[in-house]
């Protein structure tokens, strides 16, 4: 049997766990969460606060060593998943989520300030977007605003994408300006 591989990345609060479970569901899946790896194999330091800091060349090479026993279609799930290898990976899904109601969604998960504003800037400003079409090229890359979306629409939305009856390509979701108050 081939192997598939879907990664789901986004920033935090973009809905990546439910999305990846449902879509794991759907297409029969095997899911895989990335932290889990990460936390499995060791790839990763401590900084002095207790921060996880992940060695990506590490994830990649132990990535691409577990992908060589992996058959069948498999969702890996993570903030990072976006940086697994090109040549392993099928589809990026890269979730996005409007400014507002991200900042929203991480304040009820109770995160510090500057973790909200951190993480909120970095959804404005594409960053996981444009780390995934570096890495992978934008034809694997696919953006899906679940700002309006239950897990299971964006589910359906993406599987359209796979099934070639919907282009979820790169570069349509913007809220630089909105977010930034960009005035002319």
């Amino acid at each position: 049997m081939g192997r598939l591989i879907i990664a789901v990345s986004g920033t935090p609060g973009t809905g990546k766990s439910e999305f990846s479970k449902k879509l794991a569901e759907k297409l029969q899946a095997r899911l895989l969460s990335l932290n889990d790896f990460i936390e499995e194999n060791k790839i990763y330091t401590l900084d002095p606060d207790g921060t996880k800091s992940v060695d990506i060349q590490k994830l990649r090479k132990c990535f691409a060593k577990k992908a060589r026993d992996l058959s069948g279609t498999v969702v890996v799930e993570g903030i990072l998943a976006h940086l697994l290898p090109k040549k392993i990976v099928d589809h990026v899904v890269v979730l996005r989520t409007h400014p507002k109601v991200l900042e929203l969604r991480l304040r009820r998960r109770n995160y510090a300030d500057a973790k909200v504003r951190e993480n909120v800037d970095a959804e404005a400003l594409d960053v996981i977007l444009w780390e995934a079409v570096e890495a992978h090229g934008v034809d694997k890359v696919h953006e899906i605003d679940t700002t309006n979306l239950s897990p299971e629409e964006a589910v359906n939305q993406f599987l359209l994408v796979m099934e070639g009856k919907v282009v979820a390509r790169p570069g349509k979701v913007d809220w630089l300006e909105e977010h930034f108050k960009i005035v002319e």
